[in-house]
């Protein structure tokens, strides 16, 4: 099993127009029978973040996950909605650390 848990943060004022960008890639993504679950949720104490919560069925899963279309359209707009990304990615383990900025 591959879980990913981390946190996006918004430019400031932007996490509904972000969340509202994610929806086409929550609704595809839980189709696909090997993402076990997928949610993202607005941080009550911070309004610019983003919990970030997946599960796959293993590595290979989270590959294809990440090679989908809807994927692909939702990091388009991270540049445009978001400041930051931390995710952690833990397969069994191991755990791999990604931290992004955005300009």
């Amino acid at each position: 099993m591959k879980i990913i848990v981390g946190f996006f943060t918004t430019k400031p004022g932007r996490r509904a127009e972000y969340l509202d960008a994610a929806q086409d890639h929550l609704r595809k993504s839980r189709l696909d029978p090997d993402c076990l679950y997928i949610e993202l949720v607005p941080m009550p104490d911070h309004p610019d973040r983003i919990l970030l919560a997946e599960a796959f069925t293993d590595e290979a899963a989270h590959r294809r996950h990440e090679d989908t279309d809807h994927m692909s359209a939702l990091w388009k707009v991270g540049p445009k909605l978001l400041s930051n990304v931390v995710i952690d990615n833990v397969i069994s383990r191991q755990v791999e650390r990604i931290d992004e900025s955005f300009p």
